[in-house]
């Protein structure tokens, strides 16, 4: 049931469906799946705002106090710590992040003019930000769509414009008007792959929203080779890691971490199954998680009274720093293979996400009043299938700036899916990009570059 709603916003409701029937989308599981991509670009992130950030938890009361946290900059909240979560059926056979050595070229803001230069070259859709313009037999197109989101009494968001209209998961019931600009490329061939043998056009959703100014958060990273452009400051192979801490939430069950009947487990240090709890930091082995079944990769740095950026962490846990910095990129190589024999609480439904490091500090699960996420500290959604045994998988961010798109990347259940994600302050983009290079001990301008240029830039938005 719907809650009473404005004209606007009943119009909103009407021409939601009439434009994804123009789209070509399909609606499954209570989604909306557009075009299958290997690229997803995220332009205009960046904001100033506060979040309600946790100051103290009380065992006595089973009360969390808060306080206001303010943010702002290129990619804010996002250029805070981060730490990296997945959730079985996954088997992780590559992880790691690099940091740009100095004034990296990769970063160079490109301006509209460049990229609408490189399109033309290209013969790919050039976009207007007014309305689409498609040109016909196009590999790759670029689309920008304005829109507003609107909130049903269930939870679900619905987002409408006048020259496209989209649906979106569920945000937190606080955002329930939010103008949103998403910029994304999709993939879209004469013989389409089995996953998108019915898709003939591309199909956006919102992604990013309003901009601010300047930039927050150190990264936290080890000394690493420095011959590149970019270098590798945490690296990860099954059974080995460098700079990385792997943690679940069993804490209190294997000697790390803590447990109450207040706030139940804490985070803790993960066995090499990645399921069990551990006393101390183990590698993850070669390993596939079972459905339901999740773990958490953090920096190898402790958290300190000097750590400003960890802010107020649970009493008793193993606190670590997350991945910060306004420029970063994290690479991935998994599988995600079908199961049904695991946990019937999101069965065969994996995913990797990214959340603002305080958030499994505090109380990943439960009482929100213990975890800055539902005030906007940051919850970004890489790949993840939202409904059981899909092999679509979808991309959405939460925060002040909600939003998504109903493209998807075609899960990897037979052989692996590599990626990279790139966090470029200079002109406000995350890149989502499936790619083929090595992720060696340093990575060069050239390399970043390529995988920017196949993700596609956005122009400057207003």
């Amino acid at each position: 049931m719907l809650q009473k709603l404005s004209i606007t916003a009943l119009i909103g409701l009407l021409s939601s469906a009439a434009s994804f029937a123009n789209a070509d989308c399909t609606y499954s599981g209570g989604n909306y799946y557009c075009a299958q991509t290997d690229a997803i670009v995220y332009s205009n992130v960046g904001l100033s705002s506060t979040y309600q950030d946790v100051t103290n938890m009380d065992e006595s009361s089973c009360a969390c106090t808060q306080a206001d946290f303010t943010v702002s900059g290129s990619l804010a909240p996002f250029n805070e710590e981060l730490s990296v979560h997945f959730r079985g059926p996954i088997e992780l056979l590559q992880f790691g992040v690099y940091y740009p050595n100095g004034e990296s070229k990769a970063l160079k803001k490109r301006s509209e003019e460049q990229l609408i230069e490189s399109c033309n070259e290209q013969g790919e859709a050039v976009v207007s930000r007014q309305k689409h313009q498609h040109k016909r037999d196009v590999a790759v197109e670029y689309v920008q769509v304005t829109s507003t989101v609107y909130v049903d009494g269930s939870g679900e968001t619905v987002t409408a414009d006048s020259t496209n209209t989209v649906v979106g998961p569920a945000v937190p019931s606080s955002y329930t008007q939010v103008s949103t600009v998403l910029s994304n490329t999709a993939k879209t061939s004469a013989t389409p792959s089995p996953a998108s043998s019915s898709k003939t056009t591309t199909a956006s959703s919102a992604a990013a929203g309003s901009s601010s100014s300047s930039s927050s958060s150190s990264s936290s990273s080890s000394s690493s080779s420095s011959n590149g452009d970019w270098s590798r400051g945490s690296y990860f192979v099954p059974g080995s890691t460098s700079n990385c801490t792997f943690m679940n939430n069993e804490g209190g069950s294997a000697g790390s971490g803590v447990w109450s009947s207040c706030f139940g487990n804490s985070i803790s240090f993960a066995a090499s199954d990645g399921t069990s709890g551990a006393a101390s930091a183990q590698a993850l082995g070669d390993v596939t998680l079972a459905s339901g079944n999740e773990f958490m990769i953090f920096s190898g740095d402790e958290c300190s009274a000097n750590n400003a950026e960890c802010g107020y962490y649970r009493e008793g846990i193993p606190a670590y720093r997350g991945f910060g910095g306004a420029d970063k990129i994290f690479v991935f190589e998994f599988s995600m293979p079908s199961d049904t024999s695991g946990s019937a609480y999101n069965q065969d439904m994996p995913a990797i996400w990214l959340l603002n490091a305080k958030i499994p500090r505090t109380l990943q699960y439960g009482d929100a009043s213990c975890s800055c996420w539902k005030t906007g500290c940051g919850e970004m959604d890489l790949f993840e299938i939202l409904t059981a045994g899909s092999d679509k998988l979808i991309s959405h961010i939460h925060d002040g700036q909600d939003g998504g798109t109903q493209d998807y990347f075609d899960r990897p259940t037979d052989g692996t899916l590599k990626a990279a994600v790139i966090f470029n302050s200079s002109d406000e983009t995350i890149h989502i990009i499936e790619v083929d290079e090595s992720f060696d001990e340093s990575l060069s301008d050239d390399v970043v570059d390529q995988w920017l240029s196949k993700a596609g830039s956005s122009a400057a938005l207003p």
